[in-house]
């Protein structure tokens, strides 16, 4: 049992030194929403694909705030 505790703590640490990818995801939608607070805030969806499958990631801004068409996204 020891040994594959130890195994694992050995992948994490690997793992967590390897150096990260940085990516350009593109943006595929905007719309107005609103923080859990009830603060009106404008939610950008971008999306990017790579070897493991398509993501998306959502990024909030201020209010009536422009969505910049492209952002980097490390992973």
């Amino acid at each position: 049992m020891k040994s594959h505790l130890a195994m694992a703590i050995a992948v994490l640490a690997v793992t967590a030194c390897m150096p990260r990818e940085i990516v350009t995801a593109k943006l595929s939608n905007s719309q107005q929403g609103s923080s859990m607070t009830g603060a009106p805030n404008t939610i950008c969806t971008y999306q990017y694909s790579d070897v493991r499958g398509e993501h998306q990631v959502e990024k909030f801004r201020a209010k009536d705030a422009m969505c910049p068409s492209t952002i980097d996204v490390e992973r």
